[in-house]
C-alpha cells in the first residue's frame, strides 16, 4: 500500500494518543475556605511547562473579585488528593508555612504536570469533589 492511502485510513486515534501524552486542559474545582462550599472550576493547560504559578494567575483572574490585588507568590495553593470532608484545614498567619492534612503543597515552580498528570476526579457521590484548597493571605 502506498502512504497516501494509509493515511486517509487512518483514524485520529494516534494524534488523540499524542495529545494525551502531552498533557492539555484540564479543569480544577477550587475551593477557598472560609468561603463555605463555594467551590469554582478553572481551566489550566498540564502540557509541557505549565507551572503552579500559572495556576495561581488562572485562579486570580476567576476570582478578580477575590485577588485583584493580591501578590500572587503569596497565594498557598494546595492539592488535596481524596474526598473534601476528611482534610483539616489550619489557619495561616502571616504567610508562614503550614500544613493542610492529606493535602500537599504546590510550589509555584512545581509543573503543573506533576500533580495532575491526568484530569482528576471532580465529582465524589453527587458532590463536587476539592481538587485545589487555596490560601490567601491574612488581611492584617
Amino acid at each position: 500500500e502506498s502512504e497516501m492511502s494509509d493515511k486517509t485510513e487512518v483514524s485520529d486515534k494516534p494524534d488523540k494518543l499524542d495529545k494525551f501524552l502531552a498533557g492539555g486542559n484540564i479543569t480544577l474545582n477550587c475551593l477557598i475556605p472560609g468561603e463555605g462550599r463555594n467551590v469554582f472550576d478553572v481551566m489550566i493547560s498540564n502540557a509541557n511547562n505549565s507551572r503552579v504559578s500559572f495556576l495561581a494567575e488562572a485562579i486570580r483572574n476567576r476570582r478578580l473579585d477575590r485577588f485583584q490585588d493580591i501578590d500572587l507568590t503569596s497565594l498557598a495553593l494546595y492539592k488535596i488528593g481524596f474526598i473534601f470532608d476528611s482534610v483539616i484545614i489550619h489557619k495561616l498567619s502571616n504567610n508562614e508555612y503550614f500544613e493542610v492534612d492529606g493535602a500537599e503543597r504546590m510550589e509555584a515552580q512545581d509543573k503543573i504536570f506533576s500533580h495532575f498528570p491526568i484530569q482528576p476526579q471532580q465529582i465524589y457521590g453527587g458532590e463536587k469533589g476539592i481538587n485545589v484548597i487555596l490560601y490567601p493571605p491574612t488581611e492584617m
